[in-house]
């Protein structure tokens, strides 16, 4: 009975992991509205640069490795796509963050909100606040980040996030950069 529960979870998280991914690939293209690539990939983060920026914005990463996916048009990196989440009141909130080649945010998107209040973050006014930030951007809520009235919690978790993920992104460029 229990290895058939297991059996049961183990499946179901693999849909809904598919499903996030899907969804996120979704949201890039819809974003460019026109033919790229979108190159899926997987990057495990380094211990010592998970501890320098887990420090830095006071907030943990989810897991050891994120999702990302490198933008291409003709060719050319356009920009990339990080994948993270980040536990709100109880739940965690799994977004995607769209950089340019500036590795500045153009977009970013709420793929997952699991908590009954604060869902208010995803909306895309509240997230096109982000647009145009880079890693030397302040990402303070509440004194850069506007607020929303019951989602408290939500906005510090997302601004934290946001800001992680721009602090990760020269390593992901960096190892893609090797790679070749």
């Amino acid at each position: 009975m229990m290895k058939k529960k297991l059996i049961i979870l183990f499946i179901s998280s693999f849909i809904i992991s598919s499903e996030i991914k899907e969804s996120s690939i979704k949201a890039i293209q819809n974003f460019y509205n026109d033919s790229i690539e979108v190159i899926s990939k997987k990057f495990k983060i380094p211990k010592k640069t998970k501890t320098e920026i887990q420090n830095k914005i006071k907030q943990k990463f989810f897991r050891d490795q994120i999702y990302y996916w490198i933008i291409k048009r003709d060719d050319e990196n356009i920009g990339y796509a990080l994948l993270d989440n980040s536990i709100g009141k109880s739940m965690p909130i799994t977004y995607l963050v769209i950089f340019n080649s500036d590795e500045q945010v153009v977009h970013s998107n709420i793929i997952k909100y699991r908590e009954g209040y604060g869902g208010e973050v995803a909306g895309k006014k509240w997230l096109a606040q982000f647009n145009g930030m880079k890693r030397d951007s302040v990402y303070n809520f509440p004194k850069d980040i506007a607020g929303i009235s019951g989602a408290t919690i939500s906005v510090r978790s997302v601004s934290k996030g946001f800001s992680k993920l721009s602090l990760l992104l020269p390593y992901i460029i960096k190892e893609n950069i090797n790679e070749k």
